[in-house]
């Protein structure tokens, strides 16, 4: 088990440096990666949002956002029922500088997915989703496991 879980995390990895690697080339920051991917879908996201799927501090979304927003990339507008959180959005010009950044990852990405499927189908992706989410559950656990532990010192 233990030479299994290395190898997966070590793929994972791998997986994260092949995408450093190419921001530092395109000269695109991981964290503008991040917020550039969950706004290219289309939808509205609220930078808290952003934050916790990306896992990208709070203060480095909104330095990109204001940033962006400055740059005419992107819009916000305020969330019915929320005081201060705001629908974030890209303008033309923000899809515009999606599609030339973003193709060359998509199609990058595209080209491994497709070899991958080829390969396995697509149920590895399921295989690493239920590993991250047992994962969490896993860790969760040994956590209340060790606070339990302390406690009874």
């Amino acid at each position: 088990m233990r030479e299994t879980a290395r190898r997966l995390i070590f793929a994972l990895y791998h997986i994260d440096e092949t995408y450093y690697l190419n921001e530092k080339n395109k000269k695109l920051s991981d964290a503008e990666l991040c917020v550039m991917y969950a706004l290219d879908d289309g939808k509205p996201h609220s930078q808290r949002e952003i934050s916790q799927e990306w896992l990208v501090p709070k203060t480095s979304v909104n330095t990109i956002v204001k940033r962006w927003e400055k740059d005419g990339f992107l819009t916000m507008t305020p969330i019915a029922g929320k005081r201060r959180e705001m629908n974030i959005m890209l303008t033309d010009a923000g899809r515009a500088y999606a599609k030339d950044f973003m193709g060359f990852l998509y199609r990058a990405e595209d080209k491994a997915l497709k070899k991958t499927i080829d390969r396995y189908s697509d149920t590895f992706i399921e295989a690493i989703e239920f590993f991250g989410a047992s994962l969490q559950e896993a860790f969760d656990e040994e956590m209340e496991d060790g606070k339990r532990g302390s406690d009874q010192r």
